[in-house]
């Protein structure tokens, strides 16, 4: 049985791959002139070949001070006899491209050992054509080594590192030759850049954040007085649920109140009936339709009493829908009056009661004629003085 295989393919793509195509892609980036200021060229101190030292600061060389140390990293320049040097010319390419063909044609041209080749290479400017001019430098390891310890007692005793190995370019380009030193360099010009990119995403996200705090600012206090309202609402639901049922009282007598204003306090009306009639005047009957009072009786004189009627609080447009009749042989007429009434003043729903009204004197009896007895007087008279009210309705 053959053994398990681990897959790292994702819809038919190597994500190995994948992942190398990315990071050789971000590392070209960086090289390029866009960003190459996130990471900035190391100080290398260069112990040339006839006896001199320069500072190389990323782009030219300058003479370095006599005192103090002006660099971190130091470098062996190889004098010419000791390399071989060859011109190439590549179309216009990838980087990475351009180092496995100069890594091809080193390993195909090289007049030394697979394991004992060191190369090197410098990309010049384009030409008119387009083409790319690589110049290339190899080398063997074992006369490199040799060179160096001859050189070693040049180096700074403070630096505990081993040195670089460079080259000079026809262009005045240095060419390091991999292999020794050059790892370390290489290894805190990443170290310099990730933190270059990290304070950069920090000033971002500073940056972010300043701009969203205000919105955030504004949600939060929404979000309290949302709280703030709803522990109101809460803390007073116990008041506003009295003050629904205050409201439906309130209603609910209103209607009752609306009800009670279209009948009559009878009590009231009688009472002011009473005081308001004069003792000649008897009522057979007293209906009551809404705010409307119908009397029907027997009076000594029908247009006294309407005006007497007229003038009592609460009695309005007095009035007799028929004229008032006298029986033959009786000395009282018979009178019909129709009254509106002031809800008001008679209203079951009324404040104070019917102002009183003033009652007017008895008239006194006449004296008996001489002669005459008192059982001459009329039985129907007799019986009509016994009340004012014969009948209600």
């Amino acid at each position: 049985m053959s053994p398990p295989t681990t897959s790292l393919q994702l819809f038919g793509l190597d994500l190995r791959l994948l992942w190398q195509e990315f990071r050789t892609a971000w590392q070209a980036a960086a090289q390029s002139r866009y960003l190459a200021w996130l990471t900035p060229a190391a100080p290398v101190r260069l112990l040339r070949a006839d006896g001199t030292q320069a500072l190389w600061n990323g782009r030219r060389f300058a003479a370095e001070p006599a005192k103090g140390r002006a660099a971190e990293f130091e470098a062996i320049e190889v004098s010419d006899d000791l390399v071989l040097r060859k011109r190439l010319h590549m179309p216009e390419m990838p980087v990475a491209a351009i180092a496995q063909a100069v890594q091809l044609e080193a390993q195909t041209a090289s007049p030394f050992a697979a394991g004992d080749l060191v190369w090197g290479y410098d990309i010049t400017a384009a030409t008119a054509a387009g083409a790319r001019s690589v110049e290339l430098v190899m080398a063997e390891r074992a006369q490199l080594g040799r060179y160096v310890e001859q050189q070693r007692h040049r180096l700074a005793p403070a630096l505990a590192r081993e040195p670089e190995v460079w080259v000079i370019g026809s262009g005045g380009q240095p060419i390091v030759l991999s292999g020794w030193g050059e790892q370390a360099r290489l290894r805190a010009a990443v170290q310099h850049r990730r933190a270059a990119c990290a304070l950069i995403a920090s000033a971002l996200l500073i940056g972010l954040a300043m701009a969203v705090t205000p919105s955030l600012q504004l949600r939060a206090r929404s979000i309290d007085a949302i709280a703030a309202f709803e522990s109101l609402q809460r803390e007073v639901a116990p008041v506003v649920a009295q003050r629904d049922q205050f409201t439906r009282s309130v209603e609910r007598l209103d209607a009752v109140r609306s009800v009670l204003a279209e009948h009559i306090d009878m009590l009231r009306l009688m009472t002011a009936l009473t005081k308001a009639l004069p003792d000649s005047t008897y009522l057979q009957s007293v209906q009551t339709q809404g705010l409307k009072l119908s009397i029907h009786g027997l009076t000594s004189d029908s247009a006294a009493l309407m005006q007497t009627l007229g003038a009592v609080p609460g009695f309005k447009e007095v009035r007799a829908p028929m004229a008032a009749t006298r029986a033959s042989g009786a000395d009282a007429e018979n009178f019909r009056i129709e009254i509106q009434l002031d809800p008001a003043v008679f209203a079951l729903t009324a404040g104070t009661p019917a102002q009183d009204a003033p009652a007017q004197p008895a008239a006194a009896p006449a004296p008996p004629a001489a002669g005459a007895s008192a059982s001459a007087e009329p039985a129907s008279a007799a019986a009509l003085r016994k009340s004012r009210f014969t009948s209600g309705g």
